[in-house]
């Protein structure tokens, strides 16, 4: 005979599995005490020991940053207790720390490993630049070497060497630190969840699964096989969404009172199908009746069929005056559009004549060759309009050339920029004036008079400016500057005159002069200056400003080049450094060879 799989088997082989399933709860149950004990042993013996050496090893990193630029900037003798704290800290503390570090890894991921020895890596590098500080500042003479003081001052400047070197270490280490702490916050947080459930599954449901499975089973298999039978094909036909042909002949019993239920159900759902058709339809005004005065589902469907109706109302009267509503609106974003189109067009055009006339003011490149052959002019304007120009005229036996950067950029620096060229050329062409710092003391006068002429409130509006004269016969340049310097590259070297630390027209600038440089010029000599745009652009690998320090390097690796090829290259390191940022500030840079 055919083995028949009848709904009691399903049900006794259904309550079987139920049965394995708690003894295999039971099993695991114990498999997962095993692994909770694991994972608090790995916590205690590896991450937690890993986060508390990580956290030290922070701080002292950032106490050697502070104790070596104290010992770079401070003088002070070589027993100072600074001094002696950082020799310890270096020597002692972190060499044992590293090595406790390094013990401990040996339970870590190789992603973790690999980090790891990049910060070993960039320890030594800071640990060199320690050393360095060490070997040029022995003794408390050291610090009055000129040669010194360079070198001191680079290491321990603002963004230099010593803070690259630390930033590095320290993302590094806090990457490292949240990497060994998510994984201890993870392994405390399972284990403790584990805890939690396993009270419930080893107290509760262990036993009582297996007692009530066995009750169930048997009462299920005596009862209940035949009319479950019946009320099957019901259900099934019900699934598939088709109303039943026959009628289930119901006993007195509790498996009777379900057949009847359901073949009352069937009937409601067949009104409820035909009243639901009616009002799809539109008919709002059809009847239905509820099963009863508790027939939750008859009654919503009656104050569906209400609300409906007086939403279908609604939303044709909402409809019509939307639409009304609409039509106006675009009638006038339309008609605004049009007037902004204008207004735009209009603007544009009144800053590219200004554009056309700040260019008219700005020396030929013709003219700049012929006065200064070997030079360049790299000018980079943020917007359409610039507020940095620059300025070359022939007074005389001398060439006066200037670089000026006035206060903000676009229309406002433009305007700025206007009377600046005003200044210098009543300044410089019509007095006949060469001398640097009577220039800008009588364009700081005029620049003063004519910002703040009958003006009560104090304006900060001004420039900054380097200002040379440069006589090619004797070969002599002076110089002075507001705010803006001048590098010297003569050989290898680079050296930058200070300016005066105020700007033109800033203030009222009283019996206040400029100072004067002059500068014995050699054949090859290379002479720049330049607005702060440069220094000041954001880029690189982390968004950061190019700075001074940079832009003094860059120009040292150039200095072979011809002038065009050097203003090539400043603008490709330019444009390589911002990437797809936006450029922040006017560029000016102006080179020239003696």
């Amino acid at each position: 005979m055919r083995f028949r799989l009848t709904i009691g088997r399903r049900i006794v082989m259904g309550f079987g599995l139920f049965i394995f399933f708690a003894l295999l709860v039971v099993l695991l149950t114990n498999r997962t005490l095993e692994r909770s004990r694991s994972i608090n042993a790995q916590i205690n013996s590896v991450y937690g020991p890993s986060v508390d050496a990580l956290v030290r090893l922070r701080n002292l990193v950032q106490s050697a940053q502070m104790l070596i630029k104290y010992w770079a900037v401070t003088e002070s003798i070589p027993d100072a207790p600074e001094k002696t704290a950082l020799i310890t800290l270096t020597e002692k503390e972190l060499p044992a720390l590293l090595d406790r570090i390094d013990t401990l890894s040996a339970g870590w991921d190789k992603e973790e490993v690999a980090l790891l020895n990049r910060c070993f890596d960039e320890m030594d590098q800071l640990f060199t630049l320690e050393r360095r500080v060490r070997e040029i500042l022995p003794e408390l003479s050291s610090y009055k070497d000129p040669l010194v003081w360079i070198e001191r001052n680079e290491l321990a400047e603002e963004g230099g060497p010593l803070d690259q070197r630390t930033g590095l270490l320290l993302a590094d280490v806090d990457k490292l630190l949240s990497l060994q702490e998510a994984k201890r916050q993870n392994l405390s947080g399972g284990m403790i969840r584990s805890f939690d459930s396993l009270k419930f599954f080893v107290l509760y449901l262990g036993s009582g699964l297996v007692i009530v499975g066995i009750v169930v089973a048997i009462l299920i298999v005596r009862s209940i096989v035949a009319p479950v039978q019946r009320l099957r094909g019901v259900l099934l036909s019900l699934g598939r969404g088709v109303f039943p042909a026959t009628r289930i002949h119901a006993h007195n019993d509790e498996v009777g009172d379900m057949s009847r239920a359901l073949m009352g159900l069937i009937d409601g759902l067949k009104r409820t199908t035909e009243f639901s058709h009616a009002v799809a339809a539109g008919d709002f005004k059809a009847e239905y009746q509820p099963l009863s005065e508790e027939d939750v589902l008859g009654h919503a469907l009656l104050k569906m069929r209400t609300e409906l109706g007086e939403r279908e109302r609604v939303l044709e009267t909402k409809v019509k005056e939307r639409t009304e509503e609409v039509v106006r609106q675009k009638e006038e974003v339309e008609r605004q559009g049009r007037k902004v189109v204008e207004l735009y067009k209009n603007v544009t055009d009144s800053i590219r004549y200004a554009k056309r006339l700040q260019e008219s003011i700005l020396p030929p490149d013709k003219r700049i060759k012929e006065l200064l052959p070997e030079s360049f002019v790299l000018y980079r304007p943020k917007d359409i309009v610039s507020g940095d120009f620059y300025w070359v005229e022939e007074v005389g036996d001398k060439v006066v050339f200037a670089a000026v950067d006035c206060t903000g950029h676009g229309v406002p620096g433009a305007f700025m920029s206007l009377v600046g060229h005003n200044g210098l050329n009543q300044a410089v062409k019509e007095r006949g004036n060469t001398r640097p710092s009577d220039v800008l003391h009588d364009l700081d006068r005029m620049s003063y008079e004519a910002l703040h002429k009958d003006r009560d409130q104090f304006m900060r509006d001004g420039m900054d400016m380097a200002l040379c004269a440069l006589d090619p016969k004797r070969m002599v340049l002076e110089y002075a500057g507001a705010n803006c310097p001048l590098y010297l590259m003569r050989g290898d070297d680079i050296q930058q005159y200070a300016p005066d630390k105020r700007p033109i027209g800033g203030a009222d600038p009283g019996d206040k002069r400029f100072t004067d440089h002059r500068i014995e010029l050699r054949k090859g000599d290379l002479i720049y200056i330049f607005s702060d745009g440069y220094a000041d652009q954001f880029g690189g690998p982390n968004g950061k400003k190019f700075l001074q320090r940079r832009f003094r390097e860059l120009l040292i690796s150039i200095r072979h080049e011809t002038m065009e090829r050097q203003k090539a290259l400043l603008l490709e390191a330019l444009n390589k450094w911002r990437g797809a940022q936006e450029q922040v500030d006017d560029i000016l840079v102006m080179g020239m060879r003696a």
